[in-house]
């Protein structure tokens, strides 16, 4: 098996070591529970203020502002009610001045798991103000039946709670005409499931430079999903001049020219940046998890850039090596809207907050 997980690290660079992370998480997941790094004083989940979640409806967008991070389900990990696990994860995210969290709730695989963690969680982190978008992986091999779990894990509801969106893993299935077939079925139904409409917030994870994948669907993306989430893992590329703060600027700075193409994104989406926060050396990239000056610095012209929002893959717990100084510069750094200075604004992907797809 180990044999195996490694092939899984050599076989996808220069993102490898988020396959083996995860392939290593769902064989023992007794390791996948979280072991947060934040500290907290005892009895501190009480002591959070629970005020009821606002009814409004949103704008699409206002799911993802701010900060977030990436936690991993897998089947099977979170079977049976545990409203204590819940009040911890939400505690910590709270702790470390997240907006949203990203949690993993299906897959081509095993459909839409991710129903007794979402019971749990949807009602704890809604209380919080803190939103939930399910991260689905599908490898699009039947469009219509990856659409209809798209469309299960969005209508799931608990106590009045939703998803406040969804992210699909675009990284190793981004050709057409799949591509289409699957966001568009998620938009206007499935297998007799009704579509989620053209607001529901769709955010495309994707790999962070189009112009090495020429060829691979992002417009069809850039039609379909309000946002990318680009995965900017700069010392996964394994080159020197992309690590340190100059350098990690230099690479947000390539992903955002490269998003800003007609051809990659003719409808202007805008990005969250989804940053690096472990060690790359599995998949042959830099040795090292990122230093505080490099987070920080991804934060930084996140934010220049006109960024939307930011994360950071993924929650830290035992097993995925997020060292607690990268947990402190993620909590340390404010909570942002986006800028509306002009010098920004020039430099920005215009979207309106409530920008619909358009088809």
């Amino acid at each position: 098996m180990t044999i195996g997980l490694l092939l899984i690290a050599f076989l996808t660079p220069p993102f490898g070591v988020r396959a083996y992370l995860d392939a290593r998480a769902q064989t023992a997941s007794d390791s996948s529970r979280m072991a947060f790094s934040v500290t907290r004083p005892a009895g501190s989940v009480s002591k959070l203020p629970a005020t009821a979640f606002a009814t409004s409806t949103p704008a699409p967008l206002d799911g993802i502002r701010g900060k977030g991070a990436w936690f991993m389900i897998f089947n099977g990990d979170w079977t049976d009610a545990d409203a204590d696990r819940a009040r911890a994860l939400v505690d910590s995210a709270v702790s470390a001045d997240l907006s949203h969290i990203y949690v993993r709730v299906a897959d081509s695989r095993r459909h839409f798991y991710g129903a007794p963690a979402l019971q749990d969680l949807l009602p704890i982190a809604h209380a919080h103000h803190l939103r939930v978008i399910g991260w689905i992986e599908p490898m699009l091999n039947d469009p219509t039946q990856d659409a209809a779990d798209a469309i299960a894990a969005a209508r799931y509801q608990e106590q009045g709670q939703r998803l406040d969106g969804l992210a699909l893993t675009m990284e190793a299935i981004r050709r057409e005409p799949n591509v289409s077939q699957y966001l568009s079925q998620v938009r206007s139904g499935a297998s007799g499931l009704a579509g989620l409409g053209d607001r529901y917030l769709l955010i495309a994870s994707t790999l962070p430079t189009p112009a090495d994948h020429r060829g691979d669907a992002y417009a069809a993306m850039s039609r379909y999903c309000q946002v990318f989430a680009p995965m900017a893992y700069w010392r996964a590329t394994g080159l020197p001049q992309f690590s340190g703060p100059n350098g990690v600027r230099s690479y947000l700075d390539q992903i955002f020219a490269q998003f800003r193409d007609p051809s990659i994104n003719p409808f202007n989406r805008p990005l969250t940046i989804t940053a690096q926060a472990y060690d790359a050396a599995l998949e042959y990239g830099t040795p090292g998890s990122p230093p505080v000056d490099e987070i920080v610095a991804s934060m930084d012209e996140t934010r220049a850039q006109g960024g939307l929002s930011w994360s950071f893959y993924r929650l830290p717990d035992a097993d995925n090596g997020v060292t607690r100084d990268e947990v402190q510069a993620v909590t340390g750094y404010p909570f942002w809207q986006r800028f509306t200075s002009p010098a920004i604004a020039a430099k920005a992907l215009i979207a309106s907050a409530d920008q619909p797809v358009a088809y």
